[in-house]
């Protein structure tokens, strides 16, 4: 696994600076410059309604035709799109929404869309991990075409790896960050791995910017670059050129599940080794490295993704922390203003009655009235304190629901890191005996697919299951 380190600060600040210098390389921005995507849609009286309208107003119209509208609604339920959330909140959009693709650019997030828009050559360069493909001259995400193209993307695009999961579909990095012990029973083959900036990148982005830490760390991500220089992996060639599998890379040995789909070796070491002896007796000693390697890598994984995961957290903490205090400063600001107005038309009443009262020339009973302005103040700085300190108290049970809302998060951190250790070393003694165990012959036709635990119900192809944190912002 590569080092995790440094702030969200300065990974946004070295983001930032190398998109800057890595884009003087490509075609120039056009003049003026590009505004920012605007989300949106004519409704039935052919009225433009912008993306906020129609998460508000109809959320399922959206989810059904716009799944590309990324965006989340806050505490107040107010939908804000990804831009505001990677500009305002970035560790908890990190934590819960990896699959919102996109790059900050002069101090401004764009989502992927914009990117593939204006600089399609750098993002080919430089985010191959940004799955997706123009329709009638719109890009759009591999979610929007894995919901409206299923068939085209299983034809075309197979390695747009990800799985859907209470009706929207999430890639791959989405699935190994919430759920890795899913990933790792159903999708040994969605290859990839963490970088310095808490990103999961697949591995076609990974053999693209460092090939060599890959043949140190990962050599059993199979796989070659075409001649447009697109790295696509072993499974990919063996469907659509097997012959030249056979002549430049004879070391990609692997067999057809019973839905005539290939495997190589390390995925049915790591899917149904028992099954892949009784074929292939003469795969034991490969299968076997293959059990540990991934063994080791794994345990790696769940460590590194653990304290990613905690520090996620505390950056969210922090975040909710601040955006709170602001709220809670406006809140109080607003309530003295109202309070200073109060007084200040209690007191100028007073001073016209007075000067009135002394036009008149009727000053008797100017002490009783004073008396009265004084009662007067008195109870509207009893209720103005009364206000300041319902208020107060409120600003103190929200400040000790966030802190024990976040000691909650923490423990079910740890007690989930715990629980995938306990399922990968259980995962890793099955697989151990498995292949320690004498092979017996198998008919080719009674060879049955390999499966893992069920996953849970799910729209459109693939797998399911999974789970989605989503807190209180």
């Amino acid at each position: 696994m590569r080092k995790i380190g440094g702030t969200l600060l300065a990974a946004s600040i070295l983001l930032l600076l190398f998109a800057t210098s890595s884009l003087a390389q490509y075609k120039p921005w056009p003049s003026p410059f590009p505004p920012a995507l605007k989300w949106g849609d004519y409704d039935q009286s052919h009225v433009w309604r912008s993306a906020d309208w129609w998460w508000q107003n109809q959320p399922a119209w959206v989810r059904a035709h716009h799944p590309e509208w990324w965006g989340d609604f806050d505490d107040a339920h107010l939908w804000h799109p990804a831009d505001w959330w990677w500009e305002n909140q970035p560790a908890w959009t990190r934590l819960h929404h990896p699959e919102w693709w996109g790059e900050s650019y002069r101090g401004h997030w764009y989502p992927a869309a914009w990117w593939w828009q204006y600089q399609p050559d750098w993002v080919r360069a430089t985010h191959p991990e940004w799955w997706g493909y123009a329709s009638h001259g719109i890009w759009y995400p591999a979610g929007w075409w894995w919901l409206f193209q299923p068939a085209w993307v299983r034809a075309n695009h197979p390695d747009w790896w990800g799985d859907y999961y209470q009706g929207w579909w999430y890639p791959a990095g989405w699935w190994w960050q919430n759920n890795p012990d899913w990933c790792r029973v159903h999708h040994p083959e969605w290859w990839g791995d963490f970088d310095d900036q808490h990103i999961w990148r697949p591995a076609d982005w990974w053999w693209t910017h460092q090939p060599a830490w890959v043949r140190e760390n990962h050599p059993d991500w199979w796989g070659d670059f075409d001649e447009h220089h697109v790295w696509h992996t072993d499974q990919w060639w063996h469907d659509r050129n097997p012959g030249w599998v056979t002549q430049h890379h004879p070391e990609w040995i692997g067999d057809y599940d019973n839905q005539h789909v290939w495997h190589d070796v390390n995925w049915w070491a790591s899917t149904n080794p028992s099954e892949a002896l009784s074929r292939h007796p003469n795969w034991a000693p490969q299968m076997r490295e293959s059990v540990e390697t991934n063994h080791a890598v794994h345990q790696q994984a769940l460590e590194r993704q653990h304290s990613d995961q905690v520090y996620r957290v505390q950056q969210q903490y922090a975040e909710q922390q601040q955006l709170t205090q602001r709220r809670q400063q406006a809140e109080t600001q607003t309530l003295e203003r109202q309070n200073a107005a109060e007084v200040q038309q209690l007191e100028r009443q007073h001073a016209q009655q007075h000067q009135q009262a002394r036009a008149s020339g009727k000053d008797t009973g100017w002490e009783q009235q004073e008396n009265q302005h004084r009662q007067q103040v008195q109870a509207m700085q009893d209720r103005h304190y009364q206000q300041m300190q319902k208020l107060t108290n409120k600003h103190m049970q929200q400040e000790q629901n966030q802190a024990r809302a976040h000691a909650q998060r923490m423990q079910a951190v740890e007690q989930e890191h715990g629980a995938r250790m306990q399922s990968l070393e259980q995962r890793h003694y099955n697989q151990v005996q498995a292949v320690r165990q004498p092979a017996r012959p198998m008919e080719a036709s009674h060879a049955a697919q390999p499966r893992g635990p069920e996953p849970q119900p799910h729209s459109g192809g693939g797998g399911g299951g999974g789970q989605e944190h989503r807190e209180n912002h």
